[in-house]
């Protein structure tokens, strides 16, 4: 009879604690939906938060944000890990203010409820930073805070809760400040700078290997626009995007395509980063660049003549066909092009196109009547001195002079 009653009393006693749990449950789902913005109906919200016992102030309120990293694997370390923190933020707070928390995976919000006699949150940094170092000390949890605005009308909720997560972010993405305000969020600026003229420099770098000089572009592209954490997280974000898709611009064709999906480089860009190590991510990616371009000049060197000239041959005639527009086509510097043309020719481009070009000549000045400034137009100069000059220069002779003496050898040789 006994064992019956204290089995009956565990069932009403776990029953008990079941249904506590699932207010909780309740509670906290629900909240998180009204911040969300998910429900919008207010005298729904009113009579919902009246039978789960939250109380929201229409005096003001504020909502809170921490979002936290670190050893954390599975369900059980997040839930464990949110216990902590909350335990200790609430401890904080809830000796100024009553307040309401919910939980979602690495985040927890707290409104707070607060009025013209309350203290202000800005009183409590100190306490509030001493909190999240000690966490981060004794459970290796590194925690970020966002702190709206204060509100005062219960459809407002949402839009203190977007404040308090773009303040959060933004403290998530700084090197040396942990506690963001709604306030500082609209002190930053959304406009950065990655001129045209930096972002040529840093694929030329690249392009040629020159792995210092790119890295060095890079830091100061970052330092210039982070220094004094006056930059908007989504203008951080979309200038870091910049600097990579220069990067992967600088190598040719596929170059990023074999890698694997978790290396994929704007796919660890998405990940929630500060901007040391999207900084990280961008030298370590430039790197990969820069040995891609060797690994593939080095693999153009074996064939490197006969691909110009070939291309010279289908192009001679182009007046825009320079040392520059042959860089453009091989996807490499001019300076550096000539360097590997001459070390394996032992002449330059410029000798190369011009070559070209006086072998065609000759052909039409053996073959037609066109005139000589005819001819140097059909073989890519703007100018008959120019071509006059180039011709004399290859074959000791003029065009006239070569014509002429042609003439006289086929003549010589029909009598």
């Amino acid at each position: 009879m006994k064992r019956k009653k204290s089995k009956i009393r565990y069932s009403k006693e776990k029953m008990r604690k079941d249904l506590i749990q699932q207010k909780e449950t309740l509670k906290n789902n629900f909240l998180l939906n009204v911040m969300r913005g998910d429900v919008k109906d207010l005298k729904y919200i009113e009579e919902n938060f009246e039978q789960l016992g939250i109380f929201i102030s229409q005096n003001g309120f504020q909502i809170i944000t921490i979002e936290f990293n670190g050893a954390v694997d599975n369900n059980s370390e997040i839930i464990l890990s949110q216990f902590i923190i909350k335990n200790r933020v609430e401890k904080i707070l809830s000796t100024f203010y009553s307040l309401q928390s919910a939980e979602l995976l690495h985040r927890i919000s707290m409104i707070i409820n607060t009025d013209e006699n309350s203290i202000k949150i800005e009183k409590l940094q100190s306490q509030l930073q001493a909190a999240i170092e000690l966490i981060d000390h004794d459970h290796g949890i590194r925690c970020f805070i966002g702190i709206s605005h204060i509100h005062n009308n219960m459809g407002e909720i949402p839009d203190a809760y977007t404040e308090s997560l773009e303040a959060v972010t933004n403290a998530a993405m700084q090197e040396d400040k942990n506690i963001f305000y709604a306030e500082d969020v609209e002190k930053l600026s959304n406009q950065y700078e990655f001129t045209i003229e930096s972002e040529y420099r840093l694929i030329n770098h690249i392009k040629t290997s020159n792995k210092e000089q790119a890295f060095n572009i890079i830091e100061e592209v970052v330092c210039e626009n982070t220094k004094s954490h006056n930059l908007k997280i989504g203008y951080v974000q979309c200038l870091m995007f910049d600097i990579m898709g220069a990067i992967i611009r600088s190598v040719k064709e596929k170059g990023f395509s074999s890698m694997p999906v978790e290396k994929d480089p704007i796919r660890m860009m998405k990940e929630n980063l500060n901007i040391v190590e999207m900084k990280q991510i961008l030298l370590d990616f430039c790197s990969y660049a820069c040995e891609l371009n060797l690994s593939q000049k080095e693999m153009q060197k074996y064939n490197i003549e006969e691909d110009i000239n070939q291309y010279i041959r289908e192009h001679y005639f182009n007046p825009d066909l320079n040392v520059s527009m042959l860089g453009e086509t091989f996807h490499l510097t001019p300076a550096y092009l000539s360097k590997i043309y001459k070390s394996e020719t032992g002449n330059s481009l410029l000798y190369a196109i011009n070559s070209i070009r006086i072998e065609a000549s000759k052909k039409l000045l053996d073959e037609t009547d066109l005139s000589v400034n005819q001819i140097s137009k059909l073989v890519g100069y703007l100018y008959c001195n120019a071509f006059i000059r180039f011709f004399k220069k290859q074959t000791g002779l003029t065009p006239g002079q070569y014509k002429n003496l042609n003439k006289k050898q086929n003549k010589t040789i029909n009598e």
